[in-house]
């Protein structure tokens, strides 16, 4: 994290902000610097704190911070960006942890009584945050214990007291799998806690990196990284922990029947409080570690629309395309996820009665997803104005939508009705929109008033000083 911040500091990219408030006022600062496209923010001084305790905020909420995290070239496009990401990705090959015997984490090492989670500077993110998280950002590091495969995830984790965190974990998720299996074998279950870290054991615990199963996560970070990630064999849990985090914690976590704590509400990355306050497991903190001057890394939900805020890469396009090319869809010209969550629009050049209908279902997947849209070839799936006018025009209300019941959502959706989440359905609906020009037939179709692209291109050569950028020559 410290050689991120420094790598931020020389593009031009970091405001340090001093003397904040721990208590919402840290929230609201990063949330409008995000709806205004700022820096990232690095705040010290923190009141009540000492200084050097720091938080950073909004680290690669904007493409050019999401490059540099991956250590790619700061001058690429979007989709130049998702390119060399699949490519990335694609070529795949293991670089597992490297163990080694000290690091920088264990700089404090505190146990027992000594164990005081409120020394952070711990934000109350939102006004009706029914707590303080200390992991927004964090990295969950857990063992399965019938495979003895290590999991990394990103799940929430409000203090408590002083040695107790909850941790909650929506049900789907793989972190939830594994303690239900600790518990069911009547053991605790043992859990280690990274609050501060290198950015791309974020996105792989996020996972921004992808869901590939069977693929360990540390390896999948190493080969992003071009280098392995260095690990401690953390004594109380006997999990690998990374080296060089800025805060750890290690612990257990009992059977919800022996210890569950009030935990939530918390605004979410959809947008809304929608898991309200429930009792959920905790962690009782067996030991702390910390860097001198610890770094929290604090992602706060914001509401937002086109891209979540942690990571400026679409990355959960890869994921989309590379379902439907399974399903064999030809002729997919673009996938792009219009709101996020909840809808994903289909870019595609009609071949054959159906086509529209295969990519859609081919695309329906996405979690917590609402809506798929599939619009044609002359429609910029990355327009919502476009979008909408395709819908508006080419979809039929009556034979143009079609709904998938009993599809997977989550605890976190905000449209799942209550008495529906309190018996444990956590399925919700999902709907295609087919915003393409009717097939069947297509040729006979009112053609659009538009200049064709040649005629376009003709007219814009020969007036191109009518066309030019403001300041540029344009009148």
């Amino acid at each position: 994290m410290r050689e991120f911040i420094v790598a931020l500091e020389r593009a031009g990219e970091l405001r340090v902000v001093e003397n904040a408030d721990w208590d919402l006022e840290i929230g609201t600062i990063a949330e409008i610097n995000y709806e205004r496209e700022g820096s990232a923010l690095l705040f010290d001084s923190i009141k009540g704190y000492p200084k050097g305790y720091r938080i950073l905020t909004n680290g690669m909420g904007r493409l050019k911070r999401a490059l540099l995290a991956l250590d790619l070239p700061l001058d690429l496009s979007v989709d130049e960006a998702l390119e060399a990401y699949e490519q990335k990705i694609s070529s795949y090959r293991p670089v597992p942890p490297i163990e080694v015997k000290d690091g920088p984490i264990f700089e404090n090492v505190y146990t027992g009584d000594k164990i005081d989670l409120w020394k952070f500077p711990t934000p109350r993110w939102h006004e009706a945050d029914g707590g303080r998280y200390l992991g927004t950002g964090c990295v969950v590091i857990m063992r399965d214990p019938d495979s003895g495969e290590i999991n990394l995830g990103t799940y929430r984790v409000m203090v408590q007291d002083r040695a107790v965190a909850n941790l909650y974990i929506s049900p789907p998720h793989t972190g939830s799998i594994i303690r239900k299996k600790y518990w069911e074998k009547g053991k605790n279950c043992p859990v280690a806690v990274s609050f501060g870290h290198d950015p791309v054991l974020f996105l792989g615990a996020a996972p921004y990196l992808g869901q590939k199963r069977g693929i360990p996560k540390y390896d999948l970070i190493g080969h992003v990284r071009g280098q392995p990630v260095e690990v401690l064999r953390e004594e109380v849990t006997g999990l690998p922990v990374p080296a060089a985090s800025e805060i750890v914690i290690a612990g257990e976590m009992l059977p919800p029947e022996k210890d569950a704590r009030p935990e939530g509400p918390f605004g979410e990355w959809t947008g809304y409080y929608a898991s309200g306050t429930r009792r959920e497991p905790v962690i009782q903190v067996k030991a702390l570690y910390h860097r001198n001057d610890p770094i929290i890394q604090g992602e706060p939900p914001v509401k937002h629309y086109r891209a979540p805020a942690h990571f400026a890469i679409p990355t959960q396009v890869k994921d989309l395309r590379a379902n439907i090319r399974k399903a064999g869809v030809e002729d997919v010209l673009d996938v792009w996820p219009l709101a996020v969550p909840g809808v994903t629009v289909v870019q595609i050049r009609q071949r054959y009665p159906g086509h529209a209908m295969r990519a859609a279902l081919a695309a329906s997947g996405e979690y917590l997803g609402r809506f798929v849209v599939v619009v044609d070839e002359d429609i910029n799936p990355r327009d919502p104005d476009e979008v909408l006018w395709a819908i508006g025009t080419r979809c039929d209300p009556e034979t143009s939508m079609t709904i998938l019941k009993g599809c997977q959502a989550s605890a976190l959706d905000p449209r799942i009705p209550p008495e529906q989440k309190k018996r444990g359905d956590l399925t919700s609906c999902r709907a295609i929109i087919n915003a393409c020009k009717p097939y069947e037939w297509i040729k006979e179709f009112p053609p659009t008033n538009v200049a064709s692209p040649e005629l376009r291109r003709k007219v814009s050569e020969k007036w191109k000083h009518l066309f030019a950028a403001p300041g540029n020559g344009g009148q």
